[in-house]
């Protein structure tokens, strides 16, 4: 073989050296080649943003506060509603500055944390008393005083966020749970509708839970001897009727 011929060869294994090099190269050097990712990049699946799971674990367990022009309520993430009221006169009644817990389930339910809810979706129905007398209630101030009435029995029962000083709510303290659907700030008089006849009163859904048939609830207030006073939420109406009739019951709390 000639020196011309060695030179030509000599110049092909160049090219092809400089060739495989440059391929090396390219293939380790960008992320962007598959063999690269294959052999430097974690083979383990993404998991889920840690902020992510921060940021909804954030909006579960933070309160949340709905004001009104008689009370702000605050969702408390533990089963209770804080109440701070302010002094007025609203529907009728007139209201001193105040501050409460109320239970946000009913008779029955239970507090889910891991939903902020209440299970089952209906509560039960309680007795404000077996009879149409006074012996559930006290007859000079009205109000539910004795194990007599499964009422009183089940709030006076209950242990929710530490607390064990609950009791039915009075008439008033259970007006101030109504929002009415048309005009949320609207607040409805006793036996009156606040609203106009053709609208509608609720429950105040942004705080307490709403379900199933959750119409009509007992008061701690008798109205007389044979009578006490409830609030049918499907209504908005504050009416009184005989003690012997089962309702729901929502527990409240000084604190």
């Amino acid at each position: 073989m000639n020196s011309k011929s060695n030179q030509k060869l000599i110049h092909h294994i160049r090219l092809l050296y400089f060739g495989i090099f440059v391929m090396i190269y390219i293939v380790f050097s960008t992320s962007c080649s598959p063999l690269y990712y294959y052999l430097f990049q974690s083979q383990e699946p993404k998991k889920e943003s840690t902020a992510t799971r921060d940021l909804f674990s954030l909006l579960l367990l933070s309160p949340n506060s709905v004001t009104y022009p008689w009370a702000t309520f605050t969702d408390n993430r533990d089963g209770t509603i804080s109440f701070q009221g302010r002094a007025g006169s609203f529907g009728g009644q007139s209201y001193s500055e105040s501050t409460l817990s109320y239970a946000k389930c009913s008779s029955g339910q239970t507090w889910i944390s891991s939903s902020n809810s209440c299970s089952p979706e209906i509560p039960t129905t309680l007795l404000y008393c077996p009879t149409n007398d006074n012996a559930c209630n006290d007859a000079v101030t009205f109000l539910l005083n004795n194990g007599t009435s499964a009422a009183y029995s089940y709030c006076d029962g209950l242990v929710l966020a530490e607390k064990s000083n609950w009791r039915v709510a009075t008439k008033n303290e259970l007006k101030l749970t109504v929002e009415c659907s048309e005009n949320p700030v609207d607040f409805p008089a006793d036996n009156a509708g606040g609203c106009g006849v053709n609208k509608k009163y609720y429950l105040n859904t942004s705080i307490f839970q709403l379900g199933g048939n959750l119409c009509s609830f007992w008061s701690a207030t008798a109205a007389n001897f044979n009578s006490s006073w409830f609030i049918d939420f499907c209504s908005g109406e504050t009416s009184a009727s005989g003690k012997g009739i089962a309702r729901h019951v929502r527990c409240v709390t000084d604190p």
